[in-house]
C-alpha cells in the first residue's frame, strides 16, 4: 500500500485564531504567579531568619506584605483558571 504525504498545512498544523491570545495570556498569568510565589518565598525566609535569631525583631509591616503577596498569588491562580477555561472554550470551536 502506498501512503499519501500529509500536506504542509493540514488540519493538524493549522492554528486557531485565538491560540496566540490564549498562549500569551497563559504566559502572563504564569509569570505573574511565579513572581508572587517568589515574593512569598522571600518574605517567609526573612520571617524564619528573624525567628531563628533570638535578639532580632520581626518587621512590623511583614504580616501585611505577606498578606498582599498571598492575595497576588491568589489573583494569579484565578487568572490561570480563567485562561484555562478560555483555552478549553476556543479548542471546542
Amino acid at each position: 500500500m502506498r501512503k499519501r504525504a500529509v500536506p504542509a498545512r493540514s488540519r493538524v498544523t493549522v492554528r486557531r485564531a485565538g491560540a496566540n491570545l490564549v498562549r500569551s495570556s497563559l504566559a502572563a498569568a504564569l509569570r505573574s504567579g511565579r513572581e508572587a510565589l517568589v515574593d512569598i518565598e522571600g518574605q517567609l525566609e526573612d520571617l524564619l531568619a528573624a525567628l531563628r535569631e533570638p535578639g532580632r525583631a520581626i518587621d512590623a509591616g511583614a504580616p501585611e506584605r505577606l498578606r498582599g503577596a498571598a492575595e497576588q498569588a491568589g489573583d494569579a491562580l484565578a487568572s490561570l483558571g480563567a485562561v484555562a477555561a478560555l483555552g478549553t472554550m476556543s479548542s471546542r470551536h
